[in-house]
């Protein structure tokens, strides 16, 4: 396998996941970037910082802003203080969030399966292995570049 050819494979994928958010983009009125942001929240309770969705998600900190801030305008968001670290602030999806969430979620349910059909359960977990492998060593490579 080349490079190339893992890059249009991982760009199959996205876009693939791009197609099936089309419909919760359209109805609600928002960007993939705002949709990924209230998904990650919802999936990750305990990294809440545009920080920690910045470092995960690859995105940069100065769009994550943006996107914060259309959010907790559109009242999609709410910003509150971390009373352990003042200088932190929670992001907190919103009750008015919730349909978006609950649209997300179902999403979610469905793109995995989709993606795996026809695969055995032996072959399954093969895949699984191997994708935690490069996962760790994508991280690694991701690390040594920001040190070095």
């Amino acid at each position: 396998m080349t490079i190339s050819t893992l890059l249009a494979f991982t760009a199959k994928i996205e876009g693939a996941y791009e197609m099936m958010c089309h419909p919760i983009l359209e109805e609600f009125g928002l960007s993939k970037t705002s949709f990924d942001i209230l998904m990650f929240l919802s999936e990750h309770p305990d990294r809440f910082t545009a920080k920690e969705i910045s470092a995960t998600k690859n995105i940069r900190a100065n769009v994550i802003s943006l996107h914060v801030d259309k959010l907790v305008h559109s009242g999609y968001l709410m910003r509150q203080s971390v009373d352990t670290d003042r200088r932190k602030v929670r992001l907190v999806c919103t009750e008015q969030a919730q349909p978006i969430l609950d649209r997300g979620r179902a999403l979610h349910q469905k793109f995995f399966p989709a993606l795996i059909e026809g695969l055995s359960k032996e072959e399954l977990a093969c895949f699984m292995h191997c994708f935690q492998v490069v996962e760790s060593n994508a991280a690694l490579l991701q690390n040594n570049q920001q040190e070095g």
